[in-house]
C-alpha cells in the first residue's frame, strides 16, 4: 500500500507529463519542438469570383465631362450616317469644311462664302449681346430702332461651327452650311430679334434700297429676318 507521500509524488509526476503534452510531444523520450501555427491569408477561389468586367476607357477630358454630368445627347441629334451625308452634300456644294476634328479647327475654318465676311458688331441699345451683324442689315435695324422698334438682336452672323452646335442641340435651325446666318454678303445674312411683329410693322415704312423681311417662316421661327425672309 502506497504511503501518502508516494501518492503525492505520483500525482506530481502525472501532472508534469500532462503539462508537457500541451504544445509539446515526447518522441523517443525527447521533447519535441513547439509547433507554431502561422496565420495564412485565405486564397480566393477564382471560380467564385466570376468573369471580370471590362470597362471601356475614353480620354481624360471626356471622363471629366461625364463625371460632371454635362454629357447629353439632345433629342433629334443627327446620327453618324446623317452627318456623313451632310458633309458629302456640303462638299458637293463647294463649301470648304475644316480638315481637323477639334473645336479649334472649326473656329479657324474659312468662311463658307467665297467673299470675306462683311460684318460688324455695332455698339447700340438694340445689340446688347454684341452680336456680329451683316453690314447691310445694320443701317436697317438702326433706322427701325429710331422709328419705334424697341426689340433687340439675339443672333446675327454665325460660323459653320456655331450653326452645327444649334443643330446638335436639337433647336430648330437650318442645317450647317445652308443658313443665311452663315454669310453676310447680300442677299445672304440674317438676324434673329425680339419683338418681331413690331419690327415688321415699323419696316413697312423703311425707305432704304434693300429690305429686311420677317414673318415668312411663321410660328416655327417668327424672330428670323433676312433679305428673303427665309
Amino acid at each position: 500500500m502506497a504511503t501518502p507521500r508516494g501518492i503525492i509524488a505520483l500525482l506530481l509526476v502525472i501532472g508534469f507529463l500532462g503539462t508537457a503534452g500541451c504544445g509539446r510531444a515526447a518522441i523517443h523520450g525527447k521533447p519535441a519542438q513547439t509547433i507554431s501555427k502561422a496565420k495564412t491569408a485565405a486564397k480566393p477561389n477564382p471560380a467564385a469570383i466570376g468573369p471580370r468586367s471590362v470597362v471601356a476607357r475614353i480620354d481624360a477630358s471626356s471622363d471629366r465631362i461625364v463625371a460632371e454630368g454635362k454629357f447629353h445627347i439632345a433629342p433629334g441629334a443627327p446620327s453618324d450616317a446623317e452627318i456623313r451625308r451632310e458633309i458629302a452634300a456640303a462638299r458637293k456644294a463647294g463649301i470648304v469644311l475644316p480638315s481637323g476634328d477639334s473645336v479649334q479647327s472649326f473656329e479657324n475654318a474659312p468662311s463658307n462664302s467665297s467673299a470675306a465676311v462683311q460684318a460688324q458688331t455695332p455698339e447700340a441699345p438694340w445689340n446688347p449681346r454684341s452680336k456680329p451683324i451683316a453690314d447691310w442689315i445694320i443701317p436697317t435695324l438702326q433706322w427701325a430702332s429710331e422709328h419705334g422698334w424697341t426689340g433687340t438682336v439675339t443672333s446675327g452672323y454665325r460660323t459653320y461651327f456655331e450653326q452645327a452646335q444649334l443643330n446638335a442641340a436639337g433647336a430648330f435651325s437650318a442645317r450647317a452650311g445652308r443658313s443665311n446666318h452663315e454669310t453676310t454678303v447680300y442677299p445672304g445674312g440674317a438676324v434673329d430679334v425680339t419683338s418681331p411683329s413690331q419690327l415688321i410693322t415699323v419696316l413697312q415704312a423703311y425707305p432704304g434700297p434693300v429690305k429686311l423681311i420677317g414673318g415668312v417662316l411663321g410660328p416655327i421661327d417668327p424672330e428670323h429676318f433676312s433679305a428673303t425672309g427665309d
